[in-house]
């Protein structure tokens, strides 16, 4: 049997197995095919543990089903949603429309969200970054702007292209966030023990193999929630700092100026253009970096500063894309070196 989310019919079946409506040859019909096929034991057994979950979520309070398809009903009746047909076709449809509401809410409690028919939506595509044991700062400037500063032994995943209402990334290890502000985008980073949400701020997010983490705030304001409680939530300001104690949040003060100061010791940059490259160096050193030409710009560079100073950092860009730097009204100007490498 392969499980299919875009058939109606097998939701039903996985809605009455979880719920406990099989008797006890369908249950054991049910799951001996399941389990002939590893791939949906691994889907079903992730269903019964999210199905538990929320069981015993709240003192073992379960959703009230029978009462929210009441109300389904009475708002599809109202809405004259439902064909007035002859008694026995409308009663039909009205178990149907009732069925198909049982299967929906029971999915929708397990935090599976199904798509039916052609408009299922491809879940996007994931971009990993991780870091080895090195002491370098690996530095990737995200699509918005953002620029994410990863640490070492540290994995950071976000998409290709973010979605039109969130902007939705993963982190394993450390890294600084410095989030370019969208108020009707959040971002969001989840670890495996909270989510972070942030509309534009800069800090600083530890985590510790997946038992706690440590988030300082640079500038800016944070909201951190547990992912076993996401109710319990705290806000953190500039000066604080957050930290997760036997699943409970520790707020504190805290002076970040010297915490933070890892992450531009030994930037490193991977295929990354020139103009994400000046954006930090600008916004680290105080310098102001120009571009005369947008094409320069898009040239792509990996390259690793070691506490370099501006100017040798100059140079090195200058040396590797053959370019050359005028100081201009109090800029740093960088532009093509048609002299070529000796005429510079």
């Amino acid at each position: 049997m392969k499980l299919d989310e875009t058939n109606l019919q097998h939701a039903e079946t996985i809605a009455r197995y979880l719920s406990g409506e099989m008797d006890q040859a369908e249950l054991a019909g049910f799951e001996k095919k399941a389990n002939s096929s590893k791939e949906d034991k691994l889907f079903i057994d992730k269903m019964k543990k999210q199905w538990i979950s929320l069981a015993n979520f709240k003192g073992n309070k379960t959703p009230d089903a029978g009462k929210a398809w009441g109300k389904l009903h009475m708002r599809l009746e109202n809405e004259q949603l439902i064909p007035a047909q002859d008694t026995i076709t409308k009663n039909r449809i009205e178990y149907n429309i009732l069925r198909a509401a049982a299967v929906v809410l029971i999915l929708m409690a397990t935090g599976i969200i199904w798509y039916f028919g052609s408009n299922k939506k491809p879940k996007a595509e994931m971009v990993n970054l991780k870091t080895g044991t090195e002491t370098n700062t690996l530095i990737k400037t995200l699509t918005d702007g953002s620029i994410i500063y990863i640490s070492r032994n540290s994995s950071f995943s976000f998409p290709k292209e973010f979605e039109k209402k969130t902007r939705n990334v993963e982190l394993k290890g450390e890294a600084f966030f410095d989030i370019m502000p969208d108020p009707k985008k959040p971002f969001i980073i989840e670890t495996d023990e909270a989510f972070i949400q942030v509309l534009g701020t800069a800090f600083n997010v530890k985590t510790k193999n997946g038992s706690n983490f440590e988030l300082i705030v640079n500038r800016g304001k944070v909201k951190v929630a547990l992912k076993n409680d996401p109710d319990n939530y705290k806000l953190v300001a500039a000066g604080e700092k957050i930290t997760s104690v036997n699943n409970n949040l520790i707020k504190s003060k805290h002076n970040a100026s010297g915490a933070l100061s890892w992450y531009t010791r030994r930037m490193q940059f991977k295929d990354e253009s020139l103009q994400n490259i000046i954006n930090v160096i600008n916004r680290n050193f105080n310098t102001i970096f120009v571009i005369a030409d947008k094409e320069v710009g898009t040239r792509r560079l990996t390259v690793t500063f070691d506490n370099e100073s501006v100017d040798e950092m100059t140079r090195l860009i200058c040396l590797t894309l053959n370019l050359k730097c005028e100081t201009k009204d109090g800029s740093i100007v960088l532009l093509e070196n048609k002299a070529g490498p000796k005429g510079n």
